[in-house]
């Protein structure tokens, strides 16, 4: 009885050893299937490109333009930027878009462009005038407060446009087309240079007086 006793026990023993060792092996074989095949990160988020702002530079002749242009990914870091005009290329008169590129090492690719414009001449409207803007679509302030809220900051040169046409003839009030297209602009759905083009209609007819 006792022998009987013990060799159970032994044998338990063994069952106990043998689990143990089958164990031991099954974790060692899924640790090596983990180095052997370590997960890849699937990277579908193409890179940020950071660009500059539009560019007015005010001058009679061609000019040297300096600008940055970077590139950040999430998984490579840094990433090469290129642009079709380089940091220090000689801009004619007028205006001249940019176009930049990067592409990280997945093939995910972003794409952004700005605008250089030299002239004397030049569009330059400062994004705080789209607060009386806003105001005027919204009916806050009439069509002659906007206009001459618009007289005194193209007088000021704090808007500037180019206009030359003399007023031709006096109205009082502002189209609706005009103030649809303001909304866009107030959206930034159409250019400064787009609206700029508003503008000088309404000073032609002398409804933005100077």
């Amino acid at each position: 009885m006792k022998m009987e006793k013990s060799y159970l026990k032994h044998k338990k023993l063994e069952l106990f050893l043998a689990v143990v060792v089958l164990m031991s092996l099954f974790s060692a074989t899924a640790s090596g299937d983990e180095q052997n095949n370590p997960s890849k990160t699937i990277d579908n988020e193409p890179p940020k490109l950071f660009i500059p702002k539009n560019i007015y530079i005010i001058s009679k002749d061609p000019i040297k333009v300096d600008f940055k242009v970077n590139a950040i990914d999430n998984v490579n870091g840094k990433v090469h930027a290129q642009c079709d005009k380089i940091s220090g290329s000689i801009f004619k008169l007028g205006k001249t878009t940019v176009r930049c590129e990067t592409e990280d090492s997945a093939g995910n690719k972003s794409k952004a462009s700005f605008v250089v414009t030299i002239g004397y001449d030049i569009v330059q409207i400062p994004s705080w005038v789209k607060q009386p803007t806003h105001l005027w679509i919204e009916n806050s302030i009439d069509d002659k407060t906007y206009a001459k809220t618009m007289g005194f900051l193209i007088k000021e040169r704090l808007v500037q446009i180019p206009f030359a046409k003399s007023p031709n003839n006096s109205e009082s009030e502002i189209p609706v087309w005009i103030k649809t297209n303001a909304k866009s602009w107030v959206d930034n759905k159409i250019t400064d240079d787009e609206y700029s083009i508003m503008l000088q209609w309404l000073i032609n007819r002398n409804i933005i007086q100077l």
